[in-house]
């Protein structure tokens, strides 16, 4: 009896359309507003800064950027032919 009550449950789960929860969240996230406190130099006290999902993932992607480029580049001038000095 209860094998059968789970192949009911199981049986409706599968007959039921869904979208991946990526789909899903894709669709709402770019759109979707989101504010966070940020440390202001000089004051005890916090600024709130509001801006979509996409905003801040662009934001993080120009700093990852930034990192990248600091670390990537050479530290030291070594003198040579394709350099001139």
């Amino acid at each position: 009896m209860r094998n059968l009550a789970y192949l009911a449950i199981a049986g409706l789960a599968l007959s039921v359309p869904t979208l991946p929860a990526a789909a899903v969240a894709k669709a709402d996230d770019g759109d979707k507003m989101i504010c966070k406190y940020r440390a202001q130099t000089g004051t005890r006290f916090k600024t709130k800064v509001c801006k979509t999902a996409a905003q801040w993932e662009e934001m993080a992607e120009q700093h990852r950027a930034g990192a990248k480029e600091l670390v990537d580049r050479p530290q030291i001038l070594v003198c040579g032919p394709q350099t001139g000095c």
